[in-house]
């Protein structure tokens, strides 16, 4: 079960701790299974669910580094746990966009919805960004590529290298709204 030289959970955690990247990895492998699994079960495709994977794994690494930090269920149970919260945030985020791509269907003129204001912050914050994450997060959100595609036409490593930049793109971009807004300026 636990394979790459891990003989236990509090042998993984504790190597999760120092930083060792063999841990992670063996930590994505012995959990890439059950997630795939739970994300195609409820809509979801297999480049999300390692999206979701991906994100799990690194709320692990940063939940095990607190000093605090106590396992008191198996491994995979917690891993399974947060990487559910993550995929039912993906679907909450899914259903809110598709509500409003069908209120922009129906017969607005742009300027007269307020959505539009929205769209325009988004677009300001977006344009904010450095060059390769504005590219990165375009091509994957509005575009629609995937993570192999995105890592050929500019210039990454891999899939895993788009998907870390993504998700480093994605905290910057939704830390600089939150500074600046409320959730309530978007209700």
């Amino acid at each position: 079960m636990f394979g790459l030289g891990f003989s236990s959970d509090s042998e993984l955690v504790n190597q999760i701790k120092i930083g060792n990247e063999k841990a992670l990895l063996t930590l994505y492998k012995q959990n890439i299974g059950a997630v795939k699994k739970h994300v195609l079960k409820n809509n979801g495709t297999i480049d999300e669910a390692e999206d979701v994977l991906q994100e799990t794994i690194i709320a692990v690494w940063q939940n095990v580094a607190k000093p605090d930090f106590l396992l008191n269920v198996k491994l995979s149970t917690y891993v399974f746990s947060i990487a559910k919260n993550q995929w039912y945030k993906q679907l909450r985020k899914k259903s809110k966009f598709k509500v409003v791509d069908e209120t922009m269907n129906e017969n607005f003129k742009a300027d007269e919805t307020p959505l539009m204001y929205d769209v325009k912050i988004v677009r300001d914050y977006v344009n904010r960004l450095d060059e390769t994450c504005r590219r990165l997060l375009m091509f994957f959100y509005f575009d629609g590529m995937d993570m192999n595609t995105i890592a050929k036409q500019m210039g990454f490593a891999n899939s895993d290298t788009v998907k870390s930049k993504k998700y480093q793109c994605f905290k910057k971009l939704e830390n600089d709204v939150k500074e600046h807004f409320q959730k309530d300026d978007f209700i």
